[in-house]
């Protein structure tokens, strides 16, 4: 009874050995009672320095129920984790502002009126256009080395009220009085006359009743007779009323000297 017995326990503990085996190989060691333990992470599992997947990806398309990721949000959330802060959504930037496809209008510019010029001609064409239009004749009687002439030229006739009144009122010539061309003036032909080293023309020495003084300016009338020849360099006020003073034939009726005190009275 006693060997059986023995037997038996003997044959229990043969099959009870290979049940226990993997038991004990896959223990984990003991660990001393002042040592906190620390589970071992299981795959998959988030540590403790890492934020939920949800806070560092938004869902750039949720088409079909499915969330995915853009590459660049995916980089900014690596960049947030490892920098341990917490993602914030950034302001749009915007958008950068592209040339219209039609250019507004440039501003226009404030035109200035164009300069008004006297209309000078040769003493043959006043007589010419005279034969069908009558007018005043005005003669600016100059020689080429003459500085006061030029100064006329440069500042007086360039006047916009002296130049616009000329044109419309009178046939502006300009005579040079040493010009060596003849002409036929009230059926009489003058000529050149040499004078020294230089010379003279008649008609510049009868138009200025042989005082050969320059500049000096003549007016003749409508009949080509002469009204009166005025030396000396004019400016462009002053020569502004002498034109309308012959102009308007106020030269029969009225002083000189009223005639430019009223005149300059209503020009202010």
């Amino acid at each position: 009874m006693r060997k059986v017995l023995i037997l038996c326990f003997f044959a229990a503990l043969t099959y009870a050995l290979p049940a226990q085996t993997p038991l004990r190989s896959n223990a984990q060691p003991a660990t001393s009672k002042n040592t906190p333990t620390t589970a071992k992470p299981r795959s998959g599992a988030a540590t403790a320095d890492a934020r939920p997947a949800s806070s560092l990806q938004q869902p750039a398309n949720t088409t079909s129920g499915r969330q995915e990721t853009t590459p660049t949000n995916t980089r900014n959330a690596n960049a947030a984790t490892a920098n341990g802060s917490t993602t914030k959504t950034t302001a749009k930037q915007p958008t950068p502002k592209t040339v219209p496809a039609q250019m507004p209008a440039a501003p226009t510019l404030k035109q200035e009126k164009p300069q008004i010029q006297v209309q000078w001609m040769s003493l043959e064409e006043a007589l010419e256009k005279s034969k069908t239009e009558k007018r005043k004749i005005f003669i600016d009687v100059f020689t080429d080395w003459c500085g006061w002439c030029k100064r006329m030229d440069e500042s007086t006739f360039v006047n916009p009220e002296v130049a616009q009144y000329l044109n419309d009122n009178y046939y502006a010539v300009k005579f040079n009085a040493e010009q060596q061309q003849d002409i036929i003036f009230n059926n009489k032909t003058y000529h050149f006359k040499k004078n020294g080293a230089r010379g003279y023309h008649e008609l510049a020495a009868e138009l200025l009743n042989n005082r050969l003084s320059f500049p000096t300016v003549v007016f003749l009338d409508e009949s080509m007779n002469l009204i009166q020849p005025i030396p000396g360099y004019l400016e462009a006020p002053k020569m502004e009323t002498i034109l309308n003073y012959f102009g308007t034939d106020s030269h029969r009726t009225t002083p000189w000297e009223t005639y430019e005190k009223k005149f300059n009275t209503n020009q202010r």
